[in-house]
């Protein structure tokens, strides 16, 4: 087994390693299920030949499950894949974050709360405005009408101002922490994700490339299915 550098072997995935829509096209197959399955195949070649660790929390496990589940990937397709990944949760009681990233992550949140009240203000305006304009005599399909198209922009703007670009779930946090405690490389294309790995020190990298540099190594790494049945049991007993 050809043994690569820590920061090239070990990799924690979030959700959007194995979601992102990207990779259909790029890994091959007719449906998510296949690629998938192919995708399983490539990691195995990949621990197999040079030691690759995949590392899950299991909140994200959880999550991408879930998510693939429901969108046409069998369960054998899925156990391919599960396979090759350690499902590991981060250390929350021993890892210790720098006082200035969660000082950051506070005055983040404070600004963007003060962003949703902004939109939320104005939606109010809006909708005020919009009831005067259409009178009382109005029709009530049309004034429901009108209201429902201010709620949903709204909605659509809250999220814009509150959440996008800043980690918003134990999944993300539990990802990022994770790839902190292992020193791992942090698979992801969430741009929140992504900040607050790298307000940590924490290597990212995009699903895509890291879908590329799998393809590299596996390109010339034929694996016999002997070897493939001895490195599943090693990984099962270190996992037990």
């Amino acid at each position: 087994m050809a043994r690569l550098q820590r920061l090239l072997r070990v990799y924690v995935l979030d959700t959007s390693a194995v979601t992102d829509p990207r990779l259909r096209g790029i890994i091959g197959g007719g449906s998510l299920d296949e690629s998938v399955r192919v995708l399983g195949e490539m990691l195995a070649r990949a621990r197999i030949r040079y030691g690759l660790e995949i590392y899950m929390p299991p909140s994200v496990y959880e999550e991408a499950r879930r998510f693939l589940m429901a969108n046409g990937v069998t369960l054998q397709s899925f156990q391919t894949l599960a396979t090759w990944i350690t499902v590991k949760p981060p250390a929350r009681h021993e890892v210790s974050v720098p006082a200035t990233v969660l000082r950051e992550i506070v005055d983040e949140f404070r600004q963007r709360i003060m962003r949703g009240l902004r939109v939320a203000e104005d939606h109010v305006r809006r909708a005020f405005d919009t009831g005067t304009a259409l009178g009382a005599a109005a029709q009530r399909e049309a004034r429901r009408e009108r209201l429902g198209a201010l709620i949903r922009g709204l909605r659509d703007k809250y999220r814009e101002a509150t959440r996008h670009g800043i980690v918003d779930s134990v999944e993300d946090i539990d990802a990022v922490l994770l790839a902190y405690e292992l020193h791992g490389v942090l698979v992801t294309n969430d741009e929140g994700v992504r900040r607050l790995a790298e307000a940590l020190g924490v290597v990212t990298i995009d699903p895509v490339k890291f879908i590329n540099i799998v393809r590299g190594l596996v390109a010339h790494a034929p694996v016999s299915e002997e070897e493939t049945a001895e490195a599943r049991e090693e990984l099962e007993e270190a996992e037990a």
